[in-house]
This record gives C-alpha cells, structure tokens and sequence, in this order.
C-alpha cells in the first residue's frame, strides 16, 4: 500500500510538472507577444502550480522517512533502501518507480531551462522599456528642450 502511495505521488508530482511546464511556455509565448493579460493569467497558474507541487513534495518527503526513517542517504542509494524497507522485488514495480523519478527529474531540468529563458527575456524587455523611456525622455542629467532657444 505504501508503495503504491508513493508512486501515485510521484505521478502527481510528474503531472503537475508537466503543467508547470505548459504555464511556463504559455508565460513565454505572452511575453514575446506582449499579451499583458495572458502573461498575468499565467503568472497566477504558476503560483497556484508550484503551491501544489510544494505540498505534494512534502508528502512526498513525509513518506519516505516514515518508510526509510531518519537515516542519512544519498540520491542514489535511496531507490534501493526503499525497495529494501517495503520488500519490494518485482522488477516492474522497481521499475516504474526509477523510470518515473528520471521523468521528473527530466521535467526539473527542462523546467528550469524554460525558466532561465524567461527570466532572460524579462530582464531584457526591461532593459528596452528603460531605453525607450530614455530615448523619449532623455536621461536624469540630460535637459528635454535647451532653454536658450
């Protein structure tokens, strides 16, 4: 049962990274095409994404010490100390679990990619803005009509 509880978690956890995913393209098609509102609108999917993702990464974490306990373990020791603690000897069943945490970690990295591309585009759409805003306005230190004329 707990296996099967951890697994379904996992899904979840996949499934609303897939989601997250999908905001953050969506996030970066609004911000190439200057859609204000589709931005906004993504923004708060986002957050309410990344809560959801937040709670079951807790449970997710509860479960694994209450099977493992409080041992110390490393990312790459910890699929078999849980196969060990719940008996778990089916091939297939061990397989799916390692199959799914490889698929999250795949969405993580590409995730974090789509992020870093926003990121980079946001910081570059202000850099623009701040230019324009110079151009038409000129600088702190720059007069806008010489008074002498």
């Amino acid at each position: 049962m707990t296996y099967e509880k951890l697994i379904a978690l996992m899904q979840t956890q996949k499934n609303k990274l897939t989601d997250l995913l999908d905001t953050l393209k969506s996030m970066q098609k609004a911000i190439i095409e200057q859609e204000y509102q589709d931005f906004n609108r993504t923004i708060e999917l986002h957050q309410r994404i990344l809560s959801d993702i937040r709670n079951i990464e807790k449970d997710r974490t509860k479960l694994i010490i209450s099977i493992i306990g409080n041992q110390s373990y490393s990312k790459e020791k910890l699929p078999q100390m849980i196969f060990n603690a719940l008996k778990v000897k089916d091939n297939n069943l061990k397989k799916k679990y390692l199959d799914l945490r490889d698929e999250i970690t795949n969405l993580i990295k590409e995730v974090t990619r789509i992020n870093f591309q926003n990121m980079y585009l946001i910081d570059n759409s202000r850099k623009l803005i701040k230019d324009l805003v110079v151009t038409i306005y000129g600088s702190a230190n720059q007069k806008i009509l010489d008074k002498k004329v």
